[in-house]
């Protein structure tokens, strides 16, 4: 299949799900918002993954290149109907396109923390109950959208992971991050002093702790991916 992936920094990329989609041939487009997102063609993609990035949903109102990529995601779920998976603020988008709020999160979660499934949800079967996950948002969705349903939550957060049909699906903590990584958001000017500003002397060992993480990381990301790859046969 031939996949786009929208995101928003060259170093906050698709992470540990790249060898992923290399070992099962995907042709992989990268989108680069802003700069690239006015040249976003649908008409030849079979997918549409979005990705994490520092900005707000609520900010399209200022950034047209935002409510840009909005219509960009509309138009693939909306009308298109594309297998869709996003991440962090592609989450977010998701929900606010399909009809449901997002706003300033009651407590922001950041580091790696632990998520609850709900239920036995076919996207997360092979995860145990409470599963390790990289998280940092300070927003979420408030309000879950029409015929979407809730996957995994969090204490401080509810909609931790959603899926809406068979075919589209998200979640809120960043699924993508491995050791390698979060060297890369490392390289993004002010990323390591903001990651030490949240989680303190924690990120001293955030490194040794995502390794040690890393079996039960891989394992999750690899039961999102194989159920999202469902979607092309829904």
């Amino acid at each position: 299949m031939r996949i786009l992936v929208i995101q928003h920094s060259s170093k906050e990329h698709a992470g540990g799900f790249r060898p992923l989609f290399e070992r099962d041939g995907h042709q992989i487009v990268t989108c680069t918002a802003p700069q690239e997102i006015g040249d976003v063609d649908l008409s030849n993609v079979d997918g549409l993954w979005v990705l994490g990035g520092p900005m707000q949903v609520w900010e399209a109102d200022e950034l047209p290149w935002l409510a840009k990529e909005i219509e960009v995601i509309r138009e693939a779920v909306v009308e298109r109907k594309l297998p869709y998976f996003g991440i962090c603020l592609g989450h977010q988008l998701l929900a606010h396109v399909l009809g449901g709020t997002v706003g300033v999160a009651a407590q922001s979660e950041v580091g790696l923390l632990h998520a609850n499934k709900i239920g036995a949800p076919p996207m997360l079967d092979a995860v145990p109950g409470r599963f390790p996950c990289f998280q940092w948002h300070s927003a979420e969705v408030s309000q879950l959208p029409a015929g979407a349903t809730i996957l995994a939550e969090t204490d401080y957060c509810a909609v931790q992971a959603m899926a809406w049909g068979r075919s589209v699906s998200s979640v809120q903590f960043h699924a993508e991050l491995d050791v390698a990584t979060l060297s890369d958001w490392y390289e993004i000017e002010g990323c390591e002093e903001a990651l030490r500003q949240e989680i303190g002397d924690a990120a001293d060992h955030v490194f040794d702790d995502l390794a040690a993480s890393e079996p039960a990381l891989s394992r999750m990301r690899a039961c999102l991916y194989q159920h999202w790859l469902t979607g092309f046969t829904a």
